[in-house]
């Protein structure tokens, strides 16, 4: 690769645009446009489609096997599941796969979205969602936060499912299901992106932002659950539930907020099959060049091994195993064996036959609740199903036929520096497990590392070796259909999201500088090669 230059460009400075060269170039927008969110297919019929299962191995020809494409296929349904508050509240078997529609009749394979049958137990008192898919389904289930039509259960209320478009299911179908009593805050806008909360300080029960003895505030850091199961019908264990959200928009004007959205799904056990060797002989590869733009990066590690951690925001999770675990307990409130303690232990609000951890590996001696012992496909938990659903899932795949400007905006997207940290490609482990993973190309665009943005995108949160200020580069490959940008959902425009990247202390400035300084078509042929991904 060879990095173009810009001596005459300060590596802190951003280059000012003429009016008219700043409206000459444009983000193409989401590739296939927003027709693949939830609900917008729903409406006419059709489902959202499934996450794609990996490929054979482009050189060996390996397939995935058959117990493995089980897994994979028993992980959708799992995650598509939609829980109930109480371990006997579901409205129809324990993982049935099968459910009626009450808006057209039909008896159709789960998951449909928006889901309206709960066929799963262990919601948590207090959670971010209620299913997987709906932070995770676009364009395909598996993918980023997207849009979902709102809950059809009140027809009274919303009519049929076309009589209100798409929107951000964090607006209205999560807080509100089955009579959930839930404030929804002012960040969580209709068309806007899911956003997880976290706290950058402590707070008390007031919600002031606690101080040590040197009276500097104390760090928190961890997710805050938006919603509780107050006021939900159809579960008589919980009727004095009576537990209350934060006081979000208190922390909103004492900027103590910091946001995430959802990344795809997809790819995941595809970058879990890179060794650390790799990772670091790819830094080690194009040192002197990021030297000379003033890029560092260092990777995030484990603090029991000491090995390379490479999922989330912050590359602070070491696996999609950690990851599914996680997500279970702290998105859906879902105890199992990695977090066995509830988030919220209230016994009015977790009800009294729930048992805890709540989703573990099937132990029954029948399959009558599809949790048999000695049925392979039901013998995991549904967050370890979840991890097997994302190894075997494919990498978003760029378009096939790029036009000439994206071919162009490639190279570019090199020459100017972009990929000394959007790393294109890197090789999977030699020996795998699994030969579909093994010695195989990843083309993520991402080196994996964590690198300082800079004041313009710190969030005030430490997670590992990551400090306030450091992000994990996002892996590029699905971003043309992604709707919102950047960790926070601050954008949905590719262009305003590159200039982002560069603010006071941002290892990023000179390459953003390099962007600036390129003719209108040249910066256009970059945002149609970024769509193209």
């Amino acid at each position: 690769m060879t990095l173009r230059v810009f001596p005459t460009i300060l590596v802190a400075s951003i280059v000012c645009l003429s009016a008219e060269e700043s409206f000459a170039q444009r983000d193409p927008g989401v590739r296939g446009g927003l027709q693949n969110t939830g609900g917008g297919l729903q409406a006419q019929g059709i489902k959202i489609p499934p996450p794609p299962l990996i490929s054979d191995h482009p050189t060996t020809g390996a397939r995935i096997t058959d117990n493995e494409k089980r897994s994979f296929v028993e992980g959708i349904l799992r995650a598509g599941q939609l829980e109930s508050t109480c371990d006997d509240c579901a409205m129809v078997t324990d993982g049935s796969p099968a459910v009626k529609n009450p808006i057209n009749g039909l008896k159709e394979l789960d998951p449909l979205f928006p889901q309206f049958t709960t066929n799963s137990n262990g919601l948590g008192a207090r959670h971010n969602a209620d299913q997987c898919f709906a932070c995770h389904g676009h364009p395909t289930l598996g993918g980023s936060g997207g849009f979902l039509v709102p809950n059809p259960v009140d027809l009274a209320r919303f009519g049929p499912p076309a009589a209100r478009p798409p929107e951000n299911p964090q607006f209205d179908l999560i807080p509100h299901r089955f009579g959930r009593q839930n404030v929804v805050p002012s960040f969580q806008q209709q068309y806007g992106p899911i956003r997880e909360v976290r706290f950058i300080y402590k707070v008390d029960d007031a919600g002031n932002i606690l101080r040590d003895n040197h009276g500097q505030p104390m760090p928190d850091g961890g997710v805050h659950a938006l919603w509780t199961v107050k006021g939900t019908r159809g579960d008589p264990t919980i009727p004095n539930c009576s537990i209350t959200q934060p006081d979000f928009e208190r922390q909103v004007q004492q900027n103590n907020i910091a946001f995430r959205i959802p990344l795809q799904m997809t790819g995941l056990g595809l970058i879990e099959s890179i060794q650390d060797r790799e990772i670091l002989a790819k830094q080690a590869a194009t040192s002197s060049m990021r030297t000379a733009v003033g890029i560092a990066g260092r990777p995030n590690r484990s603090g029991n091994d000491g090995t390379i951690t490479r999922f989330g925001w912050k590359a602070q999770n070491k696996s999609v195993t950690m990851f599914a675990g996680e997500a279970y307990n702290v998105e859906m409130g879902i105890t199992n064996e990695l977090f066995p303690t509830a988030r919220e232990e209230d016994p009015n609000c977790n009800g009294s036959g729930k048992p805890a951890p709540n989703d573990v590996t099937r132990m029954d001696t029948t399959d009558n609740l599809n949790q048999a012992f000695n049925n392979p496909v039901h013998l995991l938990a549904d967050w370890m199903q979840f991890s097997l659903l994302m190894r075997f899932t494919d990498g978003p795949q760029p378009v096939s036929n790029p036009s000439s400007s994206a071919v162009r905006g490639r190279q570019l997207f090199g020459d100017i520096g972009c990929a000394l940290c959007h790393t294109p490609t890197m090789q999977t482990a030699p020996v795998m497990n699994s030969a579909v993973l093994q010695n195989r190309p990843v083309n993520l665009f991402s080196d994996l590392l964590i690198h300082d943005m800079g004041t313009g995108l710190a969030d005030g949160i430490s997670q590992g070796l990551a400090g306030p200020r450091e992000f994990r580069t996002t892996p590029l490959w699905g971003v043309g259909q992604r709707i919102f940008f950047l960790h926070d959902g601050r954008t949905n425009d590719l262009l305003e999201a590159i200039r982002a990247h560069a603010s006071n202390g941002s290892e990023a400035n000179a390459v953003v500088s390099a962007f600036n300084a390129l003719q209108s078509f040249d910066k256009q042929a970059i945002l149609n090669f970024l769509r193209s991904l």
